[in-house]
């Protein structure tokens, strides 16, 4: 494996969504009746995922949600991707996007535009005489710290081998004398050789309503689209667990019977969890949009991205705990998580999309202090005496005033806000407010409770704080 995608995985977004598509594909390709015992789907193995039959791979898959179709930027991708098919004969690889990928300047077709960058980088190796180790293929013999990326793809698919070694390889490769470019390419989507973002859900919802169809399986709209909610939180937990796990155990792949097997669970079924499952996705889409924004997230965009990482440690929560974080990201909200209505955050996008991330991208994410036991995602600075900072998705419409009462009549609010000097909000001054106690519905301390062994009162002076004061706090 050269490369393991899963910091960046969760079953909400797209890459989990097209690994379960595919999935799902190729279970409606075969009779109901088909055996599919020994077929599994393997995440994060030798590729983003793989299928695998009677214990060997059958195809690979790369999975890349690039707003952009120029081809550099899927260069060590398909790269890479290659160089693994080389090493597996017979074994199929396809790249999934969401914008299709151009043709290199001067050749024509994926083959030919992957085929050059294995041509470049033995003509390179050739013709550098003397080898004086600078070379691509002599940087990856030898290994190091800050290798230029197809450099550390061969170091890690190719371990042990010298320059001569590597150079025979990609000469095989560019040659065709192996026949691993054949093997590779765009999946098609009815037709197109990309699948937007905006169109992966309909396609799995597609694929599920065949496969639930030909095994008789009556399903309204509203149940369909709790089946895909159900079946992505499935896979979401997958993932999940699979990353508690990795570091100490084989990876556990997903078997196409455990996916049949769930076409049959309780369509009626309407739960917190299933909720849950619901908005992660939509969070998930959400972030998929703001980062594919060319005005909100330019291109090329600085590494490291606060956002990204914000994104990497919000998406490995399970479903239930996500939704427990926006609770405190919306304290303007009465978010009741035992609600079972998808009213219950169907007016949260707005603040999502455009206060939320927008302040998760531009606050620095070193000064994150997560309180994992309370669902709190929120910032600390190094002043003293330190003071909390919790993003949330209030926005700049409507009056303030109204904001502070929604905050008031919140009767959760001294959970949500307990210890929270400061609400970071899309607006463009600072307003304290003092919280309303009469509020308050903490139950009272029992007979003789030792008063400091928990505390769960909220500061008695709250400032809600624009997002560029809030970024000079955090920076000092």
């Amino acid at each position: 494996m050269a490369f393991d995608a899963s910091p960046s995985w969760s079953g909400f977004n797209y890459q989990g969504k097209v690994a379960l598509h595919y999935a799902l594909t190729l279970i409606n390709a075969q009779p109901v009746a088909h055996d599919f015992s020994t077929t599994e789907l393997m995440l994060e193995a030798n590729e983003d995922f793989e299928i695998v039959v009677n214990g060997a791979s059958v195809s690979f898959h790369q999975v890349k949600a690039y707003n952009s179709s120029t081809f550099e930027e899927y260069s060590d991708a398909l790269f890479g991707l290659t160089i693994e098919l080389h090493k597996k004969p017979g074994v199929l690889g396809y790249i999934h996007t969401w914008k299709q990928i151009n043709d290199r300047p001067k050749f024509t077709g994926l083959l030919a535009s992957v085929k050059n960058d294995f041509t470049v980088v033995l003509n390179e190796y050739i013709g550098s005489n003397p080898k004086t180790g600078i070379t691509l293929l002599e940087t990856a013999a030898a290994g190091g710290t800050k290798l230029k990326k197809k450099a550390s793809i061969l170091k890690a698919s190719l371990p042990g081998l010298d320059a001569d070694a590597l150079a025979k390889v990609i000469e095989n490769i560019s040659s065709q004398k192996s026949d691993a470019l054949n093997r590779l390419a765009s999946f098609i989507y009815d037709g197109n050789a990309f699948c937007d973002l905006s169109d992966i859900n309909n396609k799995i919802k597609h694929q599920l309503s065949i496969a639930l169809a030909n095994r008789q399986i009556a399903i309204t709209n509203d149940q369909l689209e709790k089946a895909f909610d159900y079946f992505l939180g499935v896979i979401d937990n997958y993932i999940i667990e699979r990353h508690k796990t990795k570091t100490g155990a084989l990876a556990r792949p997903i078997k196409f019977e455990e996916i049949i097997n769930i076409l049959s669970f309780d369509h009626e079924d309407v739960s917190k969890h299933y909720i849950a499952c619901r908005f992660k996705d939509r969070f998930s889409r959400l972030i998929d949009e703001y980062l594919g924004d060319q005005y909100d997230y330019p291109q090329p965009a600085p590494e490291p991205c606060n956002l990204k990482a914000a994104q990497k440690l919000l998406l490995s929560l399970p479903p239930l705990e996500l939704w427990e974080h926006y609770r405190h990201f919306s304290p303007q909200l009465h978010l009741d998580s035992g609600n079972n209505t998808d009213n219950a955050f169907n007016a949260s996008d707005e603040g999502i999309r455009f206060c939320l991330l927008k302040i998760l991208h531009e606050i620095d994410f070193s000064r994150l202090a997560q309180e994992a036991e309370r669902y709190r995602f929120s910032y600390k600075c190094t002043t003293i005496p330190p003071q909390g900072y919790l993003p949330t998705t209030i926005t700049n419409v409507g009056r303030i005033s109204n904001t502070i009462r929604q905050l008031n009549t919140n009767p959760c609010l001294g959970e949500l806000l307990y210890e929270v000097r400061n609400l970071i909000y899309c607006g463009q001054e600072a307003h304290p407010f003092a919280p309303d106690f009469d509020k308050s519905t903490t139950a009272p301390r029992a007979a003789g409770e030792d008063s400091r062994a928990k505390r769960d009162d909220i500061l008695p002076l709250i400032t809600l704080l624009p997002l560029e004061q809030a970024k000079g706090a955090l920076a000092k």
